[in-house]
């Protein structure tokens, strides 16, 4: 006598079919739908979208137990929660984020029944857009997976909407093939995780190199003054390491070696007045005038730079370091012929020049969407605890280097890909905040002794 469950099995495999044609129409209507949801949005690569495949369906139904919880074929596809696919791809990773906050902006209306969220042009499709994202999956990787449904013809039908960005995309790829659909992984359980951990790892370096890549492209097309943004911040950088070498000169009788300093210099001048400025070529020139001008000027090497010692931010990190600096950058001569440069550049507050220099440090070293994401596996309120605990273990270790080479170009690349490596290594020990405070200094010493490493 034949199993019930294959009987069950069939019934739903034979009502999927005949509601085919429903299907493909509500694929089609979304489709389009999502695409006019996000026109113009040129972070969008690809959308694509699927309806759940006998083959899987039958697979799924065993697998999940849904002919225990449910009783008849329809009762099953009412509770399939992916009945119909959407992935929207994305460039970047930083970029799901993006989409899903545009989602949650345009799906502004909340259905007071189930708490899902539409848009009040289209009352028929509906998603949990204000569900925690991403979710944390079985294998312990982060997806940005958002439920929902589409009512057509007097039925509701289940929608399961992915984001991804391309190097998502193509681990999901490898992840499905490899591992959901391999029938032998759990004898390599262990091994497999630890491989496809690297391999996931390697793919978000690539999204990262690509990131800056692409943005490099975008402000080179920008650009209209015939050199690439590349070429432009090194011309400011010279123009700053021979103002100040030739006034340090003037001031105490002999020069530093400033390059490195000038270097980073031109990289926050530029990423602070010219990239988010649009190129504005009125305030690059506005910046050669000031250098002319300050070139006619004599400049003081000599005595101290008055700074309000009650200095604060909201920011763990910048409060942090930034108080370190102020206690340091009148008796250590490297810090203060930088701080000296820095203040004559930019015309403004001086307090105000060194908070936003230091917002533009940490963001170099520090990914603030990477590390929000991380430690996804705790509650919200831990998880957030511990991103500021770890943000201020990264500012203190600098601190205690301390030397002027922490903010030189290739040393804050070096220790961004350090800390990097750190923290996800941390995401796999900590099981929560109380955990981690009991272990931080263990974590601060191990940080310090890899941070050191970069500059021995």
């Amino acid at each position: 006598m034949r199993l019930k469950v294959f009987d069950t099995i069939d019934d739903t495999l034979r009502l999927l079919d005949s509601n085919m044609p429903l299907y493909r129409e509500a694929v089609e209507e979304i489709h389009d739908y999502l695409k006019y949801l996000f026109v113009g949005q040129d972070m969008i690569v690809d959308m694509n979208s699927r309806i759940k495949s006998k083959e899987s369906l039958r697979e799924k139904i065993i697998r999940n137990r849904f002919y225990v919880e449910n009783d008849t074929a329809q009762q099953i596809l009412d509770h399939l929660s992916d009945l119909i696919g959407f992935i929207i791809e994305c460039r970047f990773i930083e970029d799901e984020f993006h989409v899903l906050k545009h989602l949650r902006e345009t799906l502004n209306q909340k259905n007071a029944e189930d708490g899902y969220y539409y848009h009040e042009q289209n009352p028929n499709f509906f998603l949990d857009v204000q569900s925690r994202q991403p979710q944390i999956q079985k294998n312990g990787f982060a997806i940005y997976r958002i439920d929902g449904y589409y009512l057509k013809n007097g039925h509701k039908i289940n929608v399961e909407l992915q984001i991804k960005a391309l190097v998502h995309s193509f681990w999901g790829d490898i992840e499905h093939k490899l591992v959901y659909k391999n029938t032998n992984y759990y004898v390599y359980d262990d091994f497999m995780k630890e491989l496809l951990g690297s391999i996931k790892a390697n793919l978000t370096l690539t999204d990262h190199q690509l990131k800056i890549i692409y943005d490099q492209m975008q402000e080179e097309s920008r650009l209209d003054t015939g050199i690439t943004e590349n070429s432009f911040e090194q011309l400011i950088s010279k123009e700053i390491n021979d103002l100040f070498a030739l006034k340090l000169n003037e001031s105490i009788g002999f020069t530093l070696n400033l390059k490195k300093t000038s270097a980073i210099l031109g990289h926050y001048i530029f990423i602070k007045d010219i990239r988010y400025d649009g190129g504005n070529n009125d305030r690059i020139s506005a910046l050669f005038r000031t250098f002319r001008k300050m070139n006619a000027i004599k400049m003081d090497f000599e005595n101290e730079i008055e700074m309000d010692a009650n200095f604060h931010s909201q920011d763990i990190f910048i409060h942090t370091l930034g108080n370190h600096l102020i206690s340091v950058l009148n008796k250590d001569y490297d810090w203060f012929v930088f701080f000296k440069m820095l203040f004559a550049i930019e015309p403004g507050n001086n307090m105000e020049d060194f908070t936003l220099f230091l917002n533009v440090i940490k963001n170099y070293l520090v990914d603030n969407y990477w590390l929000n994401t991380s430690f996804l596996k705790l509650p919200m309120e831990e998880a957030e605890l511990v991103h500021n605990e770890c943000a201020k273990i990264l500012a203190v270790s600098l601190c205690e280097i301390g030397r002027i080479d922490i903010i030189h170009d290739d040393k804050m690349i070096a220790i961004n890909k350090a800390f990097v490596t750190f923290i996800e290594e941390l995401e796999t020990r900590v099981i929560s905040y109380h955990d981690f405070m009991q272990y931080q200094q263990a974590y601060y010493e191990e940080w310090l002794n890899r941070l050191k490493e970069i500059f021995s």
